[in-house]
């Protein structure tokens, strides 16, 4: 009779750790389906950032080939109007 009591109380021991296990494995689930929320949360911000990037890039591109443009239109004005300074003083 003790012999089968402690056979009980080793298997009601092990039941009970299994038990402690299952509740761990649970809460280690639930960490992972948030963890996985939460990177599926940030990889949509970054995919919405990256494409705010390429807008602007493209927009930049955009204002740098008409800046060139400008720039040169710039430096002819100044060109005539150095030129036509040094016509006016000349002459």
């Amino acid at each position: 009779m003790m012999n089968m009591e402690a056979r009980l109380d080793r298997l009601e021991a092990k039941i009970d750790k299994l038990n402690e296990a299952l509740v761990k494995l649970a809460e280690i689930d639930i960490k992972i389906e948030n963890m996985a929320a939460h990177n599926t949360t940030q990889d949509n911000r970054l995919n919405k950032h990256s494409q705010t990037i390429d807008d602007h890039a493209v927009k930049v591109a955009t204002v740098i080939k008409s800046s060139g443009a400008n720039e040169w239109f710039i430096r002819l004005l100044i060109a005539t109007l150095v030129g036509g300074v040094a016509f006016i003083m000349r002459g």
